[in-house]
């Protein structure tokens, strides 16, 4: 619902229309109010709040802006200092914009505020972690007057679910959310006055419903209600009804009132139910789009990942324009086979990562190959790995609780976009070490260690790393440890767990004595037999450390 100049230089359909009374737009204040707060708020009035807003536009700092009197400047990449920001403003001012969205990404904004005051531009700070594409969904579906064109549901534009949901909000007279069968909120309504509950406020919030015993009980019944039923809501005055979201048998999501008013009558079901229907093809519509999307992502990520010749060119298409890439891992654990019933689980891992970094990790492309999702992170000043690091973790966590199951993610070094197979190698050796901690108890399931990258793990994954350059090479496991690996599987015998355990503790007999649960006696004895039996001395430092790292490689 971006709007632009029309061809003909002429005033926008919305501008023009709004001028002369067809339609009643909101102004700068009301629609700061209809958005709210959680994702786009208004820091500076300048004294234009009476003024109607008619669209947004895409603005490009590099350019002049598109003539559009009342309209909203999207300024994607906008600097927030240097001498061309009073200028660019002005710019705007005189174009006949009323405002201007931008991002802070965690820099000083003090200038841009004065400089938008003395220009008579308001501002609206969008959430750094808000995709700029649903930051102008929720600013069109704001600007659009529901109210006062008398719209109807077959005028809504295809897949476009924050439309469909003002529409039938303003239809139903009460407050409207959309939702997937997984409980993420694809869209809601933005009318003035709508009732709010805590359910509602939080689901806004986070984009997916709060996780709730009762929560999952209320969706069953939906789901598997052939019509619009109610649903207990706890706010006093307040009641809540949905309906299933259907294309045939299969569910494709739900469609949930929260009005003020005593019953849910006649009319209003029938509007739901009708919604519904007309929500059903919305999706669908927005199913076929996503696949192809990102079936298109997918084909463009592997060659990035593991055709360095053609790195650059499919870094090109997908948009990365950064010099050097972070590559993460993330699989869920145990690790799957690869046979075909897995296909599934696959591809929902893949969905809710995917879905998860467009909140958190805007800027960041998914791929899937095999049973890892890899996710692309282009290396900018905006954001450190720390910021990187928690982000993921965070990705991590949703996907565990969305699929029941752990999650892991190893994340590789930052590397040029002609060596990207360097950092998706160094984060699938992490991922494996995560999965080595997971199954030997280092680490649990719900602790922050499931996200990793090669520094934190340390001279561990270094050695790792020798070892299997050892064994490529044929050195390892070595002469020591098969023999003494045959040895005990003839005779029953524990020398070798008595001698890794030994050289872990550094050659304290008494410490291996506790770890294994033997009298130090008996550890000291199998100790003395170690020289007859298989020709190693103990004694020596450069044997100690090749028996050591031999034993260590068998089992690592």
């Amino acid at each position: 619902m971006i709007s632009y100049q029309e061809p003909d230089g002429s005033r926008p359909t919305a501008a023009r229309d709004a001028a002369d009374g067809g339609e009643r737009l909101p102004t700068v204040d009301s629609m700061s109010r209809l958005i709210g707060s959680e994702l786009v708020s208004l820091v500076e009035a300048a004294d234009v709040g009476h003024r109607c807003v008619s669209g947004s536009v895409l603005y490009d700092p590099n350019a002049q802006p598109t003539p559009f009197p009342g309209a909203v400047a999207l300024g994607i990449g906008l600097s927030l200092s240097g001498k061309r920001l009073k200028p660019r403003l002005e710019e705007l001012e005189k174009a006949g914009y009323v405002g201007l969205v931008y991002k802070a990404n965690g820099d000083s904004d003090e200038l841009l505020r004065n400089t938008a005051r003395a220009a008579g531009l308001a501002l609206f700070r969008a959430s750094d972690s808000a995709p700029w594409n649903q930051v102008a969904e929720i600013i069109d579906a704001a600007i659009a007057p529901h109210r006062a064109s008398g719209r109807t549901l077959v005028d809504i534009r295809p897949g476009d679910l924050f439309d469909l949901a003002n529409t039938v909000a303003a239809l139903a007279g009460g407050a409207i959310a959309i939702a997937d069968p997984e409980q993420t909120i694809l869209a809601y309504s933005t009318l003035p006055d709508q009732p709010i509950d805590d359910t509602r406020r939080n689901s806004i919030l986070r984009l997916h419903v709060p996780q709730t015993e009762q929560n999952d009980v209320d969706y069953r019944r939906v789901h598997a209600a052939s019509d619009v039923i109610d649903v207990v809501t706890e706010e006093p005055g307040l009641r809540r009804c949905a309906v299933a979201i259907r294309a045939g048998d299969t569910v494709l999501g739900s469609l949930w009132l929260l009005t003020a008013a005593e019953s849910i009558g006649a009319d209003t079901a029938r509007v739901m139910r009708e919604a519904a229907n007309v929500a059903a093809l919305h999706l669908l519509h927005r199913r076929t789009a996503y696949v192809s999307n990102l079936t298109r992502q997918v084909d463009l990520v592997k060659p990035l990942l593991f055709e360095p010749e053609q790195a650059e060119v499919a870094a090109l298409k997908l948009g990365i324009s950064a010099a050097s890439v972070r590559i993460a891992a993330v699989s869920s654990w145990p690790p799957q086979p690869g046979a075909l019933e897995t296909l599934q689980s696959r591809l929902r891992l893949f969905d809710v990562v995917r879905t998860a970094c467009a909140v958190r990790l805007p800027a960041a492309v998914c791929g899937l190959a095999d049973n890892i999702v890899y996710i692309v992170l282009p290396q900018t000043a905006d954001f450190s790995p720390r910021f990187h690091h928690d982000a993921i973790l965070r990705v991590v966590q949703n996907a565990a609780r969305l699929l029941s199951r752990p999650v892991v993610a190893g994340i590789g070094r930052s590397a040029p976009l002609g060596r990207l197979e360097q950092s998706r190698t160094g984060a699938e050796v992490v991922l494996g070490e995560l999965f080595r901690d997971l199954d030997e108890g280092r680490i649990t399931p719900d602790s922050s260690g499931v996200v990793a990258d090669q520094e934190s793990l340390g001279s561990r994954l270094h050695l790792r790393q020798i070892v299997m350059e050892l064994q490529k090479a044929g050195h390892l496991p070595g002469d020591h440890a098969m023999a003494i690996a045959e040895y005990d599987a003839a005779h029953k015998t524990s020398f070798e767990e008595s001698l890794r355990t030994y050289l872990d503790a550094g050659g304290n007999a008494i410490e291996v004595a506790k770890q294994l649960g033997l009298h130090v006696n008996t550890v000291r004895y199998r100790l003395s037999r170690i020289k007859p039996l298989f020709g190693i001395d103990l004694d020596d430092a450069e044997t100690r450390l090749l028996v050591w790292l031999q034993l260590w490689g068998r089992h690592n």
